[in-house]
């Protein structure tokens, strides 16, 4: 893989900047912050995706844009592509010659079998890893070898990790929390209690069994439960499935015989589309007979009534009608004026009685007739008067009388005889007044209250009342005729109002509907004149008149024919027979949806639904079932808590020293021990086995690596080290006469031997490693002399890999002659 060019749209420092690459080592020469960092990371985000808004100072957006990210242009196999990647857009790869995408798994292709930690382990290094670098044991060397060396060593390393880190949980040599310590020590204090415990053993029996058959009960009760459980699931299963069931039966009632065959809907849909484009061609014939030369004044009324012919006509056809209406109307207006001016000669010839008219004297009047009706009969019968009321006044008197002759009261008797007499006779002269007073009273109130003067007597209140009745009746008669009229007003407006859409030329006007209907016949008369000069005046507006009169006679005859079909199979009209036919396309459709519904519905569950009416039939199966399962729930429960009783007194039978149950936990912590135990070992043999097997394949490579490393390493520092070797686990370098641990070496030597490693590793790894090498600034310790050496380095494994250094050194602008050189500003 080689980078072509980067176009880069905002990242960092960069906005709308352009690099291209070649061959072989790249140069890119900058100062301190001239952005070399900053392209390294770019060209890292590029490669294998920019870092989440969560790390925005790895993420480096800019600040002057809102752009983000940028393309990269890759050669591999001779092929050109264009990896883009912006914002928050899915990351895109193009081939430049053929311009296809190309799947993003492509770019995973390439890049495998190294992730973005590999690749920086490899293949990028700055100053700064290489200043961090203390030691460098063989141990270290065989990790590099297993992380980036090893395709799909990472997992077993891992598997390694993970199986120690198990076996350290269960148990340590000198641990406490371990599972296998605790288990351990556990069972040195049931060995003590073993030796003392001697007692009670038959009633740990007893419970025992009790234990034993509850636990029984407990599985049986289980069994039930996952059974209703089972059960409920069905239910609710059911209800979720309810109301595709229930649109089912609904759409499968709707759906019935088709009243109407598919060869009468295709007929009527042949009529229908043959009526509507005739309907169009009609309009058309209209414009253009609209738009024959006619005289200015007459252009416009010309042209809007052929637009609107068809409804011009069928009007015209009614017009008679609209007149006949309008004689009707007329002959009502007049008479109510008549009956308006009778009542208004009876209201002036008694205005003292219009306020009898009121709706709420009609009541009093009615009573004041009922009351002068029964005093005529009352005077003519004249009965003799009679009293079904006592007055105290006549009780009075006659216990006076009485008491005084009777009782021996001496002359005080004398006194209640008067005041008895006093009595009576108050009686007997009032009796004789009361009733006519009461009677003139009562006559005078309803007479006020009808309206009347109060002083009137019986025969002039009965004069009255006939005046008062003969207003009414004027009255009624002049309601009446008004109510005819209005509703004749309603129904000749309705007749009108058809006009409304013309009412730039017939202009109807609600309350002067004689003056309508007058402009209506007005308008056609002109129309014909004008119509009828117009056909005498040029034979073309005559074609296109013939022609207009023949679509519609043809538009009439098709929907003659639409009645007819609409006839022949019982229907009313074209309204209804269009009603029909949707009609027989919606159960068409429900039909459809119906067995589409259908197959949502296994037989099982349609079978199952069908054995309920209603969905609250099936909520109430759901409840009882709720409770049937809330019971054995509660049984379970309780046989639980029996369980953790008679488990408890088990323990305290163990906790004082019961033999037989210290045997079987002594017993059973063996087993577990046992168990235990296994797995610390396994889990122990795993890891090392691992350790060993990764160990083994890297110490078959590492000497390969060493050897190249060595030959580097010799280059790197003009030849003064001429051999990398291993001393047990610790890695020497050599001289002609002496050796020297890694440790005791330069900073800078350190930093030569570590670039030799990365390349001796990355030319062994060969067709696998195949990827563009970063430095960034990496050989800020090297003398003048080592880092001409390192430049000659670098430009070898240039021939094979793109190599893209990084730096701020001047000397790299003149000393590297082949490479190509980009200046950062």
């Amino acid at each position: 893989m080689q980078i072509k060019r980067l176009e880069i749209a905002g990242f960092g420092k960069f906005q709308q900047r352009q690099f291209e690459f070649g061959d072989g080592l790249q140069v890119i020469y900058g100062l301190n912050e001239s952005g070399k960092s900053t392209l390294r990371a770019f060209i890292l985000g590029m490669l294998f995706g920019f870092p989440s808004r969560r790390y925005p100072l790895e993420r480096r957006e800019p600040q002057g844009t809102n752009q983000y990210g940028g393309t990269m242009d890759l050669i591999v196999d001779e092929t050109n592509y264009r990896l883009t990647r912006l914002g928050d857009e899915p990351a895109t790869l193009m081939n430049v010659g053929t311009q296809t995408m190309q799947p993003l798994t492509l770019l995973d292709k390439w890049l495998a079998p190294y992730d973005r930690d590999q690749y920086l382990r490899l293949f990028t290094f700055n100053q700064a890893e290489l200043t961090e670098l203390k030691t460098l044991r063989a141990s270290d060397l065989n990790v590099q070898l297993q992380q980036v060396g090893l395709v799909g060593s990472a997992p077993w390393r891992e598997t390694a990790a993970t199986l120690r880190a198990d076996a350290e949980a269960l148990y340590k040599p000198r641990g406490r929390k371990p599972t296998l310590n605790q288990a351990l020590q556990r069972y040195r204090l049931l060995m003590t209690q073993v030796k003392t415990a001697k007692q009670r053993y038959p009633e740990y029996e007893a419970l025992q069994n009790q234990l034993l058959d509850l636990q029984a009960q407990q599985m049986s009760s289980k069994r039930d439960l996952t059974k209703l459980d089972q059960r409920q699931q069905r239910l609710a299963n059911l209800r979720n499935q309810w109301p595709v069931y229930q649109q089912l039966q609904q759409l499968q009632a709707t759906v019935a015989n088709n009243t109407l065959t598919v060869p009468v809907m295709t007929q009527y849909r042949q009529l229908i589309q043959k009526r509507t484009e005739l309907q169009h061609t009609l309009a058309s014939a209209r414009q253009q007979l609209s738009q024959q030369p006619v005289d200015t004044q007459s252009q416009g009324l010309v042209g809007f009534y052929v637009q609107h012919q068809e409804q011009f006509d069928q009007l015209e056809a009614q017009l008679p009608t609209l007149q006949q209406a309008l004689g009707q109307y007329q002959t009502l207006a007049q008479q109510g004026t008549t009956l308006k001016a009778d009542f208004q000669a009876q209201s002036n010839a008694h205005p003292e009685l219009l306020g009898c008219l009121s709706p709420h004297k009609q009541a009093a009047i009615a009573t004041l007739k009922q009351t002068l009706a029964t005093t005529a009969n009352t005077r003519s019968q004249r009965p003799a008067p009679t009293s079904s009321t006592f007055d105290w006044r006549l009780v009075g008197g006659a216990v006076g009388i009485i008491a005084g002759l009777l009782l021996p009261l001496g002359g005080f008797k004398w006194v209640l005889v008067l005041v008895g007499a006093a009595l009576f006779g108050w009686f007997g002269l009032t009796r004789g007044q009361a009733k006519p007073a009461q009677e003139s009273d009562q006559l005078s109130e309803q007479l006020v209250a009808a309206g009347l003067a109060p002083d009137l007597t019986a025969s002039e209140a009965l004069q009255q009342l006939e005046l008062v009745a003969a207003l009414q009746r004027a009255q009624a008669a002049v309601t009446t005729a008004d109510q005819s009229l209005a509703t004749q007003a309603t129904k000749l407006w309705q007749m009108i109002q058809a006009y409304q859409f013309a009412a730039g030329w017939i202009p109807v006007d609600q309350d002067h509907l004689t003056t309508s209907v007058t402009r209506i016949a007005q308008f056609y008369e002109q129309v014909h004149q004008v119509m009828q000069k117009q056909t005498m005046a040029g034979p073309d507006f005559a074609f296109v008149q013939r022609q207009v009169q023949q679509l519609t006679t043809q538009v009439r005859d098709l929907s003659e024919q639409l009645q007819t079909l609409a006839t022949t199979n019982g229907l009313a009209d074209v309204a209804a027979l269009t009603q029909a036919v949707s009609d027989s396309e919606t159960q068409m459709t429900n039909a459809t949806s119906a067995e589409q519904l259908q197959r949502q519905l296994s037989t099982a569950e349609l079978a199952a639904l069908k054995q309920y009416a209603t969905l609250e039939t099936l909520q109430a199966a759901i409840t009882e079932l709720r409770q049937q399962r809330n019971q054995a729930a509660q049984r379970l429960t309780q046989l639980a808590a029996d369980i953790v009783t008679a488990q408890t007194q088990l323990q305290r039978l163990t906790a004082d020293g019961q033999y037989a149950t210290l045997r079987q936990q002594q017993a059973d912590l063996q087993t577990e021990i046992t168990v235990m135990a296994r797995q610390w070992v396994t889990r122990q043999l795993g890891a090392n086995w691992i350790d060993t097997a990764l160990r083994a394949l890297t110490q078959q490579q590492l000497p390969t690596v060493l050897a190249a490393a060595t030959t580097i390493f010799a280059q790197l520092t003009t030849q003064r080290y001429n051999k990398i070797d291993l001393d047990g686990d610790e890695m020497v370098v050599k001289t002609a006469t002496t050796q020297f641990m890694v440790a005791e070496l330069s900073t800078a030597t350190k930093e030569q031997l570590y670039l030799a490693l990365r390349l001796a590793l990355i030319n062994h790894l060969g067709a696998e490693a195949q990827l563009p090498l970063m430095i960034d600034d990496g050989l800020v310790n090297f003398d003048d002399q080592r880092k001409q050496a390192t430049w000659q380095v670098l430009t070898q494994v240039a021939r094979h890999h793109q190599v893209l250094y990084f730096t701020n050194e001047t000397a790299a602008l003149t000393q590297l002659k082949t490479a190509t050189v980009q200046q950062l500003t």
